[in-house]
């Protein structure tokens, strides 16, 4: 409870929820210049790179996502997270809060986390009364963002190595 909490808050609304339930089918590995699907930047469902730390990518090229994402459509920013997971080569050893990027399919619930607005480079999250501005950038298997210097207090300073997810996604009610 205490890592959902922290990641809900240190990211506000980014570690939270991306877009429309369209998906591509098969489960590839995202390479950069694919994150982009017709036109749309932000495709899909965006899961945190499992073995990505606060100030570092990830060592393994983005194979393994956390169990909590995001999904950013229609203007706002969803919080999204795994519901059936029995991994257990997450870090720490911890049971069931990670999946393989692979997998074929998921379940997932979500929850609305504020106003989205979405720039060409950037985007901001209305949250609590604050609007935060979020930089991104594409490497070769996963999208950086980082937050502007001036936040919002329920911002901080991590930045978030994420990548899409390519499977069937169904959305538990």
């Amino acid at each position: 409870m205490q890592n959902q909490n922290s990641f809900i808050f240190a990211f506000a609304g980014i570690a939270l929820a991306s877009l429309l339930a369209s998906l591509l089918a098969s489960p590839t590995r995202a390479t950069a210049g694919d994150f982009t699907v017709d036109g749309e930047d932000w495709p899909g469902f965006w899961f945190t790179c499992e073995f990505a730390n606060r100030q570092r990518p990830p060592d393994d090229g983005c194979r393994m996502f956390d169990d909590e994402g995001f999904q950013l459509a229609e203007g706002r920013l969803r919080y999204i997270r795994i519901t059936e997971s029995d991994e257990i080569r997450c870090r720490g050893q911890k049971k069931g809060q990670c999946f393989a990027a692979d997998r074929p399919e998921i379940t997932i619930t979500r929850s609305d986390r504020g106003k989205l607005s979405l720039g060409k480079n950037q985007f901001k999250v209305r949250y609590f009364g604050c609007t935060q501005i979020y930089y991104f950038a594409d490497r070769a298997d996963y999208r950086e963002i980082w937050p502007d210097q001036k936040r919002c207090f329920w911002a901080s300073k991590r930045r978030f190595y994420i990548a899409p997810y390519k499977g069937k996604v169904t959305i538990a009610d």
